[in-house]
This record gives structure tokens, C-alpha cells and sequence, in this order.
């Protein structure tokens, strides 16, 4: 399989998970951003026996924002399920879809994160144009689609997914977490780049999420201020990618000059993973911008010890913190770092993408 066609695939995957995390993210930022913070934990009602779809009292302004960051909540999980099932759906049509939604989700369950959901994916693609090649007698060939390929690349994708993919996954991001949480004995700024940068490496896959769970245990013994470092560095790369957008709009296509003015508001409300188009189709140059803006945001934040004593909430947690004027600084600075740098190591435009483009245009104004 060649690089074009893996990228091809990945992008179409992309496609169909970025409205989904759009709308979770957004959702989630208004859930915080009116009804506090905390509005995830809040119980419905006081003696917290309600859920969502039951006993529900809408016209309660907390009860409502927390019904709404519960639509975030399931959005978000559901992301990289839907990349998985795009992915699959790309390589083998639609009998791709189920075994890929299914093996994603279960992906994202075990905290291996979009990495994880696209390794997985790949296999899957493949394990069913296998199973399309099965020559079965013509009365069994209607159950292929609906209940063979479903079940039975489910079942294999599941049973190597748990078998082999999620026990190294898991050891190298407890590893991880170890590591950063015994960074906090030392210099500040360390443990803040380290953080920032693992925000920026994965776009909210394994290693941003092991980042973002060693600051939550920090957060949980007291210590506010990595939390600080994982927001602000989770919020550098979408801000950042814009940034480089407007520098050097002739370097990107319309269609990702669209995605930059998108990242804006998704940056502000800490939705790391709209910058994943950026980071699929041009990695080794994006990849390191995103993760030296990110860490030295997330140093800063945390040599300057601004605490924040939120988990997530983007901007609409800047308020609560110690001081946030540094906040808002630290956030800049490491997001004009990651667009300038972008910005002059970008390649210029193909030109069967700039031919593509003006047929676009053309198309456009006719």
C-alpha cells in the first residue's frame, strides 16, 4: 500500500470524525462555560439516583448544562470509533463500517487512543476485503455483508486488539504517566514542556492522553499548576495552525484555510483534535511546530506557577485561574511559535493542488 493511498484513507476517516468531535467540543465548552466547571459531576438531583433519561428536571439550569456536557461526553468518546469505521469504510466499503466503529470505540475505552483506532482500522480494512474474496454458495452470499463480515471480523479484530495491541500500548502509557507524574520534583519548566509537548504530539491520542492523566493525578495531591500546562498546551496547536494560515495562506489549499478559521474556535475551547487533518496529511513537519509551541507554552505556564483548578473547560476556565493574564500570555506565545514555525517550514503548494483548487473556484462562480 502506498503512502497516497494510506494518507487517502486516513483523511477519509478524518472527514467523518472531525464534525463529531466539533459538536462534542463545543457542546462541552458551553456546558462549562455556563453551567461551571464542575458541571460534569454535578448529580441531577440530590440524592444523585437520576441519569440523564430519567428524572430529569430540564428547567433546572444546572441539571440542563449537565444534560448537555453528557452529549459532549458520549460525542467524544464515539470519536475515535468514527475514525476507525472511516478508515475501514475507505478500504473495503461498507462491511468496513460496523467491525471499525466497534474496535475504535473499544480502542479509545482502553485509552489507546486515535493511534490505536487507526492501527486497528488499517487491520480491519484489510481482514474484510479478505473475507469479501470467500467464494460462498449464492444462497449464503446475502448474509456476507450483514452477518459474516460483521461478526467474524469483529470477533478476530477484537481478539488482536485484546490478544496483542492493547497490552504494549497500555504498559508504554503507564510508563509514560509514571515518568511525567516523577518529573514534578524537579525543574518547573520541565515538567511543563513535557506536558505541553505530549498535549502536541498526538492530538488527543495515547500520549496526549497519558499527559493529561499525570496532570489530573497531580491535581488530584493539591498541585494545580500542570494543569495550567495541559490545557493551555492542548490549546496551542489548533490556535497555532490558524496562525499559520493567515501567514501563509498560498501554502495551504481553501479547504484548509477553512479548517484554520474552525481551529480557532475549536483551540479556544480546548478541542485538540481539530488540528488532526494538519498532522495526518503533513506530519514531520507539523508534528514538532505543534509539540515546541505546546511545550514551551506549557513550561511557561508552569514556571510562572499559574494553577488552574479546572480538568478542561479551554478559555472558559481561564478565569478561575491564579493569574490570568499569564494564562492568556503563555497561550500566545507558545501559539505563535507553533504558526510561525509552521508557517516557514510548510511546503508549498503541489501543483496539481493548485490546479485542483481553480477548478474548485471555477466551479464555484459558474
Amino acid at each position: 500500500m502506498s503512502i497516497s493511498t494510506v494518507k487517502k484513507h486516513v483523511m477519509t476517516g478524518i472527514s467523518y470524525m472531525i464534525p463529531m468531535v466539533v459538536a462534542g467540543g463545543i457542546l462541552g465548552a458551553l456546558a462549562k462555560g455556563l453551567g461551571g466547571w464542575q458541571v460534569g459531576d454535578l448529580a441531577p438531583n440530590a440524592d444523585g439516583a437520576a441519569t440523564i433519561f430519567s428524572n430529569l428536571n430540564m428547567l433546572n439550569w444546572g441539571q440542563f448544562w449537565w444534560s448537555i456536557s453528557k452529549l459532549s461526553d458520549y460525542a467524544m468518546s464515539f470519536a475515535c470509533g468514527v475514525l476507525a469505521a472511516g478508515i475501514a469504510y475507505s478500504m473495503s466499503e461498507r462491511p468496513g463500517i460496523v467491525p471499525g466503529f466497534i474496535i475504535g470505540y473499544t480502542a479509545n475505552q482502553a485509552k489507546a487512543g486515535f493511534l490505536g483506532a487507526m492501527v486497528m482500522a488499517f487491520f480491519i480494512g484489510w481482514l474484510v476485503n479478505v473475507f469479501k474474496k470467500i467464494k460462498l454458495p449464492k444462497a449464503m452470499m446475502g448474509l456476507m455483508p450483514v452477518l459474516i463480515i460483521p461478526v467474524c471480523v469483529t470477533f478476530i479484530s477484537g481478539v488482536v486488539f485484546f490478544g496483542v495491541a492493547m497490552a504494549p500500548m497500555t504498559w508504554i502509557m503507564n510508563l509514560l504517566l509514571d515518568w511525567i507524574t516523577s518529573l514534578n520534583s524537579g525543574s518547573q519548566f520541565i515538567v511543563g514542556a513535557v506536558i505541553g509537548a505530549c498535549m502536541g504530539f498526538d492530538m488527543g491520542g495515547p500520549i496526549n492522553k497519558t499527559a493529561s492523566m499525570a496532570a489530573n493525578a497531580l491535581m488530584t495531591d493539591g498541585i494545580y499548576a500542570p494543569e495550567t500546562a495541559k490545557i493551555i498546551g492542548g490549546m496551542t496547536p489548533p490556535l497555532g495552525v490558524a496562525i499559520s494560515t493567515f501567514l501563509q495562506p498560498k501554502k495551504f489549499t481553501q479547504a484548509e484555510r477553512d479548517t484554520g478559521i474552525s481551529c480557532i474556535f475549536m483551540g479556544l475551547c480546548f478541542i485538540t483534535e481539530g488540528v488532526l487533518p494538519f498532522a495526518a496529511n503533513d506530519p514531520v513537519r507539523f508534528i514538532p511546530c505543534s509539540m515546541i509551541g505546546s511545550g514551551i507554552a506549557g513550561g511557561l505556564a508552569m514556571m510562572l506557577a499559574i494553577e488552574t483548578p479546572a480538568a478542561h473547560g479551554g478559555i472558559f476556565v481561564m478565569p478561575l485561574s491564579s493569574n490570568p493574564l499569564m494564562w492568556v500570555v503563555c497561550l500566545l506565545v507558545g501559539s505563535v511559535v507553533t504558526g510561525v514555525l509552521y508557517a516557514i517550514v510548510k511546503k508549498p503548494l503541489a501543483e496539481e493542488d493548485v490546479v485542483e483548487e481553480e477548478i474548485v473556484d471555477l466551479d464555484i462562480n459558474l
